[in-house]
């Protein structure tokens, strides 16, 4: 007897449908499966055969044939073993056929029948509701699909359940799958959808990010990370150890505005696809904060493996990238990050096909002036030599300098402003609360204005403005032209050099609340340019 099972499996984000047929015939016992599965799909037969006899049902001594369709291609993970074993079922006359309809179904079995999570939930869901259906009224790819039914771990209920267009139930076990399928169930899952959510939202990181008053001084340093978060510009902190440059860095989370749905729904997506999603939490609503140690290695950071999973650059979409001792990673790893900070993506090319994930970050860099870290230093005389200097400096290619929008050198701060007990946090010091107001402030300017030039893009930081807007929002008086064309012949800046100075300056008005980029505004930009 034949029997068919819809399932879903991954290739990046995009979510492929996969048909189980499963054939039980006559013959000497056997369990093949074919389809282009991948080890663990393959494997899936040892689990599928002890789940089936732990959780009560025959598993028959026939020849069983189970094609993964469409067979062009590989199917990664171990997300069908349930499918394999409903089909299995199925063509038993175990449970009835003519239910498997409009059901797609997702888990990972183990040896006792229970189900266990699967990476990329979200992900499947999501581009299962974008994807027609047989009977189903779409009839495009970017409409809705309503009648799909999607069965998935328990633990992955509140992953699916956010998807709109998706009916999501949730079970722990094979043989509440199957009393499910065999009776009528009531939409929405097998627990209070709106509890589970609720319980799995969101984490409280408040205690966890530094306050801005902390750090005591550095006004220049503070303002080119306030200017940084309002424009989604990237950070490069130049300074002695001990100048609080990491923690500078560290603050950045509590002056960003929060992700919007769709971002918060991008996120989520590729950190179900990495596996990555905290305990207990089925939703993503903080911007990403990564923090890669220099001796990462160039996969790990980029993305990789079988089946390819994102990297340290994709985790930090729509958050911050901070690499600390920047000139101390790998060249390799170094150089890897030029196309996605242009693009806001990155690609992974494999034998089978390319993957792209999603990286629109915000890179934050945080380096010595020179390896013993005091060049500079009024107080402490630096041992380098100046072939050192310059070979450590040369450890960042001219070109990733340029993609740097903000160059910043962080002094050492002075006695009085770490100490001095008649200077109060509170009042010597601008909170984070105060600086992200107007940081949000000046995010609202910006997608006013930037959403209308380029609807087609989800274009908001004037960081990701391409050359044609940029050049309709930088409109510059004749002072400010004259300035521009100074520095730009003074200081040997490329294109993207100059287009980026634009961007700041633009974010510098911005946050000044003013429509047009003022000689000042620009003044500053290029100060931050070293």
């Amino acid at each position: 007897m034949l029997a068919r099972v819809q399932s879903v499996v991954l290739e990046g984000l995009s979510a492929q449908t996969i048909e189980v047929e499963v054939d039980v015939a006559n013959g000497l016992p056997a369990f093949d499966l074919v389809g282009l599965p991948a080890t663990a799909v393959r494997e899936a037969r040892e689990r599928v055969r002890s789940a089936l006899r732990n959780s009560g049902y025959e598993f028959p001594l026939r020849r069983i044939t189970v094609n993964l369709a469409p067979a062009d291609v590989r199917k990664d993970g171990s997300g069908l073993d349930v499918p394999i074993a409903v089909g299995i079922l199925a063509a038993t006359g175990q449970i009835d056929a003519g239910c498997l309809h409009d059901w797609f179904l997702v888990g990972e079995l183990a040896l006792d029948g229970a189900i266990r999570p699967v990476s990329g939930v979200l992900a499947m869901a999501r581009g299962l509701a974008r994807k027609p259906h047989k009977k189903s009224d779409a009839t495009s790819a970017n409409q809705l699909n309503s009648s799909v039914k999607l069965f998935v771990p328990e633990a992955n209920l509140a992953e699916a359940s956010r998807v709109t267009g998706i009916q999501a139930y949730g079970s722990i076990h094979l043989k509440m799958v199957v009393e499910s399928l065999n009776s009528p169930i009531q939409n929405g899952s097998t627990r209070d959808i709106k509890e589970l959510i609720t319980a799995q939202t969101k984490r409280d990181l408040s205690s966890f990010i530094p306050n801005l008053n902390s750090v005591r001084g550095q006004p220049v340093a503070k303002r080119a990370v306030e200017i940084a978060a309002a424009g989604g510009h990237n950070l490069v902190l130049i300074g002695a150890p001990g100048t609080g440059k990491t923690m500078l860095a560290r603050c950045l989370p509590g002056i960003l505005p929060p992700m919007t749905d769709e971002e918060a729904m991008e996120t989520t997506m590729i950190y179900s696809v990495a596996g990555a999603l905290p305990e207990g939490v089925g939703w993503m609503d903080n911007r990403p904060f990564r923090t890669p140690h220099h001796y990462t290695t160039l996969a790990a950071l980029v993305g990789g493996g079988r089946p390819p999973r994102p990297g340290e650059i994709s985790l930090a979409h729509n958050g911050v990238l901070f690499m600390d001792e920047w000139p101390e990673f790998s060249r390799e790893a170094l150089e890897a990050l030029r196309q996605p900070l242009e693009d806001g993506q990155v690609t992974i090319a494999r034998q089978g096909g390319a993957v792209t994930f999603p990286a629109r970050l915000m890179l934050v860099a945080a380096m010595n002036p020179c390896p013993c870290g005091h060049l500079g230093n009024p107080e402490k005389e630096c041992i380098c030599s100046p072939i050192s200097v310059e070979r450590y400096r040369n450890r960042i290619s001219g070109p990733l300098w340029d993609r740097m929008d903000l160059q910043v050198a962080v002094n050492r701060p002075s006695y009085s402003d770490l100490f001095d007990s008649t200077k109060e946090p509170s009042t010597a010091e601008e909170n984070s609360e105060t600086v992200l107001n107007r940081v949000i402030d000046a995010r609202r300017r910006q997608w006013q204005r930037n959403r209308l030039l380029s609807p087609n893009q989800r274009t908001v930081c004037n960081a990701h403005l391409d050359a044609g807007v940029l050049k309709q929002v930088t409109e510059l008086d004749g002072e400010s032209e004259a300035l521009l064309t100074q520095a730009y012949r003074r200081l040997g800046l490329s294109g993207r050099g100059l287009h980026r100075i634009l961007k700041v300056a633009r974010t510098i008005a911005d946050l000044e609340a003013s429509e047009r980029i003022e000689k000042n505004h620009l003044a500053e930009a290029l100060r931050f340019r070293l």
